[in-house]
């Protein structure tokens, strides 16, 4: 029987003392709802979820390379109209817990972006994005650049927001600052 056929369950509960929280972030603006959905599935049989947040919409704008981008959310339904070169962005976060590495979680996210359909060499219609936002107290970090906490998650509410949603209790590792105050900020 084929992959996309065979049916699949959820994961379950991964009660290993070294598992940790993982904040997931989610987005999208090509068939947005049906895409989050099909990814938070496909995360579930993957990791044990204990949160999904609330689907944010807003509308796409161009940023500094000209591509379009997600800025700053408003909870759906009621988005404002996104610019004629590309559909709204809807973005959304998931909390799981695993023994997954950084690596590995990476690894799996970008196989389900894959299966859903993401091309990257289309940066204006993203079927689907999952990003690492943050392992529990976890500092990751590539040269210079920090991996996570992801870079956006202080400064931008369609980031800060869902996380918040799924875990206002979790810290920033490097700020100290409770998810649910850097969300209040940018509100």
């Amino acid at each position: 029987m084929s992959e996309s056929r065979r049916r699949r369950f959820p994961k379950g509960r991964d009660e290993s003392p070294e598992a940790r929280l993982v904040i997931i972030g989610l987005g999208s603006n090509v068939d947005a709802p049906t895409k989050l959905n099909a990814a938070v599935d496909e995360i579930s049989y993957e990791y044990d979820l204990l949160a999904r947040s609330t689907r944010y919409v807003s509308p796409a704008m161009p940023s500094k390379k000209g591509n379009l981008t997600a800025p700053e959310p408003t909870p759906s339904p009621g988005a404002a109209p996104a610019p004629e070169e590309a559909a709204p962005y809807s973005n959304a976060a998931v909390l799981i817990r695993t023994v997954a590495t950084h690596d590995a979680i990476k690894e799996t996210l970008g196989e389900i972006e894959a299966r859903l359909g993401r091309d990257r060499r289309q940066p204006d219609c993203v079927a689907i994005d999952l990003d690492i936002l943050l392992i529990q107290d976890e500092v990751i970090r590539e040269g210079r650049r920090t991996l996570v906490p992801h870079p956006d998650l202080e400064t931008r509410r369609y980031v800060a927001i869902p996380g918040a949603e799924v875990a206002p209790f979790m810290r920033h590792p490097i700020t100290k600052a409770p998810l649910a105050e850097i969300a209040a900020a940018l509100a």
